[in-house]
């Protein structure tokens, strides 16, 4: 393999690391919520609008103005926001200058994005809020030894992040094809990726990148992503239907990970007693039956090798694979039928090169109305996901973000850096 780039190349510092938990919020209230006039609390409302005046901040805030302009300095001098233009003259009283916009300073503000699949790898560097900036797609088989898959992305991910001028790496997030534990994000048992059982991923991340690292199930990214332009009071079902089979839920910006991180993990829900042997070494699990993987598998005799000729002989209206497709459908629309009574959401969006097809939205759409009582469908939507390819990219560069520039962790950076004054 070659040799792996110097963390001192990606980002040049030093940062806290961090891992997804359920009860983190929980955790930082009960120590110490950042109060309305601290450093972080002050930079989450500048961050939740596209500029404010001092003016506002003081009326948002009822902070004094001694207090509001010395977090201001401190929060200009550790570069997390800066003065750019002016606010609209209808927003300024009297005849005076008009006063100057504060915004979240995101220039040159990078994240490192490695969506992982079954079969592919997408390494992106995008911006704060997910744009992706420059990408690579890997064929590459994840059912292999951590360290050297490892190793074969962090060379082209190296060779991304150092293309890039003037740009700071703040973060890297990680999104796998299996469970992740919430408390420790470490992975669950997982068969799709049984080489990497025990192996300390976030370490390898921390140790190669020396920035914050999130680590997070790729269909629990994809409902991130969709739910991040569908509208945060909405409640989102995202399904990652592609080599795999995975969903996620996020209700009214919650993420829904589970007592153990296995949340949507709906590929191995047994829908018969007997039927195709599944990875998880049962018998009739959903993805035995109509996972991209058994598609594949029962297809190969019509000269099928991989998701990319299902999808395109599906396009074509061969007969063998667009029955095959149908019935894989119709097995996946009574399971998710099940998921959309219990959880009764606004949006069900179905991800993934398959769940994408038009034909696979339209036959889920038709059955899961045929098979749901009319209560918990009213208001049901359901599309192909709205970022196409994109979604999970978005949601694992939003979850790194966010821990970043989480206000307890702003403050605690700000502290850590702050000069202890002589005999205190």
């Amino acid at each position: 393999m070659t040799e792996r780039t110097e963390p001192e190349a990606a980002s040049g510092v030093g940062e806290p690391y961090f891992v997804r938990s359920p009860d983190a919020p929980a955790r930082q209230s009960a120590a110490s919520t950042p109060p309305t006039a601290s450093c972080g609390a002050l930079l989450n409302l500048i961050r939740s609008s596209p500029g404010l005046t001092r003016q506002q901040l003081l009326a948002s805030t009822g902070m004094s103005r001694t207090t509001l302009f010395e977090r201001l300095e401190v929060l200009f001098q550790h570069g997390y926001v800066y003065q750019d233009g002016s606010a609209p003259r209808d927003e300024v009283r009297g005849r005076g200058r008009r006063s100057e916009l504060l915004r979240w300073d995101t220039r040159g503000r990078v994240v490192l994005v490695l969506d992982l699949g079954q079969t592919h790898a997408r390494i992106c560097v995008t911006t704060v809020d997910g744009q992706i900036l420059r990408m690579r797609d890997l064929a590459v088989d994840i059912d292999t030894a951590a360290p050297d898959y490892l190793s074969a992305i962090y060379e082209v991910a190296g060779l991304l992040v150092r293309v890039g001028e003037d740009e700071t790496l703040i973060g890297v997030a990680l999104g796998i094809p299996g469970p992740v534990d919430p408390a420790t994000g470490r992975l669950g048992t997982s068969t799709t990726m049984p080489q990497w059982q025990g192996y300390e991923v976030l370490q390898d991340l921390r140790d190669h990148w020396a920035v914050p690292a999130v680590i997070e199930n790729d269909a629990r990214a994809l409902a991130l992503g969709e739910s991040s332009v569908i509208g945060a009071g909405q409640s989102v079902v995202a399904v990652k239907y592609a080599t795999g089979i995975g969903a996620g839920i996020v209700d009214n910006g919650h993420l829904l990970e589970g007592a153990d991180g296995a949340a949507g993990d709906i590929g191995h829900v047994r829908i018969s007693d007997d039927g195709p042997l599944c990875t998880c070494g049962r018998h009739g699990c959903l993805a035995a039956w109509a996972s991209g993987h058994a598609l594949v598998r029962r297809l190969a005799g019509t000269g099928v090798r991989n998701l990319r000729d299902v999808v395109d002989r599906v396009a074509a209206d061969d007969p063998a694979v667009v029955a095959a497709v149908d019935e894989a459908t119709a097995r996946l629309s009574r399971v998710l039928a099940t998921v959309v009574a219990a959880t009764n959401p606004d949006v069900l969006v179905l991800g993934g090169p398959l769940g994408r097809m038009p034909r696979v939205v339209a036959s889920i759409d038709t059955r899961i109305r045929e098979d749901v009582t009319e209560r918990a469908r009213h208001h049901l939507t359901i599309s192909a996901a709205h970022l196409g390819a994109d979604g999970a990219t978005v949601g694992l560069a939003r979850t790194i973000v966010n821990l970043v520039y989480d206000p307890a962790a702003i403050d605690a950076k700000i502290q850590a850096s702050t000069p202890q004054k002589l005999g205190s």
